[in-house]
């Protein structure tokens, strides 16, 4: 586990405890935050918003019109029940999920079965590019909710996948491209992305807490207006909820308090990222502990991470 806390101008706390892997497989190697590299889960979906908004900055993105004229001829997303009604890039951006979902209003429904197979060796799921996956997910009837655009909220991580789409087709780069741009802004280290960009982004932790900070200063190396950051965190439904979205981000309701960020859980990953309302201090802890199975060893770690959320979080 890697914990780290900082404020607008300084690194406040950076604390590391156990091993970058099982030591059976890794005898005695210590996590280091600068050096460990943690698969960043549903994290990696803020890096999406941020370069979504980079384009609505330069004018080549309309969050409220039609996706499909960013996409391909051959790219359609068509709501099967209602393809007069269009699917807004803010569709597909709002989220409405917690613990890695990536929930979003377009009517795109989940399909667990087929985004668990990134986790298959050798399948032929990961063999084909992004826009092959999508244009097979999108038109499979079975896949899409019977709900109006705009209306409902379901897990979809393919919708985050949809928005990186459309950011390369603009950018004319790929995504990976486009994330190590920003990261090159922030003075990050080379890191990896993959082709699955809704939960696979990997770097070590202090170089997420370095992204995070400048999310405090309103990213002044990579947007040029504030106001695309208020864009990004405003949140899109009134609703009375402990969870409410902006774009890819969401505020949550812990401790009485409130706080702006996301959290991500995959298999072998427990991760939060979260800010106080008035984002003057931020908290990045990444875990490489895995709480999905009913052994001690996930009790363990089940119990660590509760405990540093607890301890760390309300003080923010």
């Amino acid at each position: 586990l890697a914990a780290i806390v900082v404020n607008s101008t300084h690194f406040l706390y950076e604390q590391t405890v156990g091993y970058n892997a099982s030591r059976i497989i890794d005898t005695g190697r210590l996590i280091d935050s600068c050096k460990t590299i943690f698969v960043l889960a549903s994290i990696s979906k803020t890096f999406i918003a941020v370069a979504v908004l980079q384009l609505v900055e330069f004018n080549k993105l309309d969050l409220d019109k039609d996706v499909n004229q960013y996409l391909l001829s051959h790219m359609k997303v068509i709501h099967p029940v209602y393809p007069t009604i269009p699917i807004t890039m803010r569709h597909i951006l709002i989220q409405a999920g917690l613990f890695d979902l990536g929930t979003h209003t377009s009517g795109i429904g989940p399909n667990f079965d087929e985004e668990m197979k990134h986790y298959l060796p050798s399948d032929d799921f990961t063999k084909k590019n992004l826009s092959d996956t999508i244009l097979l997910y999108i038109n499979n009837k079975s896949n899409w909710l019977s709900k109006l655009p705009g209306t409902t909220f379901h897990y979809s991580n393919t919708g985050a996948s949809l928005v990186e789409l459309v950011i390369e087709q603009i950018a004319e780069i790929p995504f990976g491209r486009h994330v190590d741009n920003t990261s090159e802004l922030l003075y990050i280290p080379h890191f990896s992305v993959t082709d699955y960009p809704a939960g696979l982004l990997r770097m070590s932790a202090h170089s997420l807490a370095i992204y995070f900070q400048s999310f405090l200063n309103n990213f002044p190396s990579v947007l040029l207006n504030s106001s695309s950051v208020n864009e990004m965190i405003r949140v899109n439904r009134n609703e009375k909820a402990e969870v409410r979205f902006g774009l890819l981000w969401y505020w949550l309701n812990f401790h009485r308090s409130r706080f702006i960020g996301h959290r991500g859980v995959m298999l072998g990953i427990i991760n939060i990222m979260m800010a106080n309302a008035n984002r003057t201090l931020g908290v990045a802890i990444l875990s490489n502990g895995d709480v999905r199975k009913s052994d001690e060893s996930a009790k363990n770690v089940e119990v660590t991470n509760n405990e540093s959320y607890d301890q760390i979080v309300p003080l923010l």
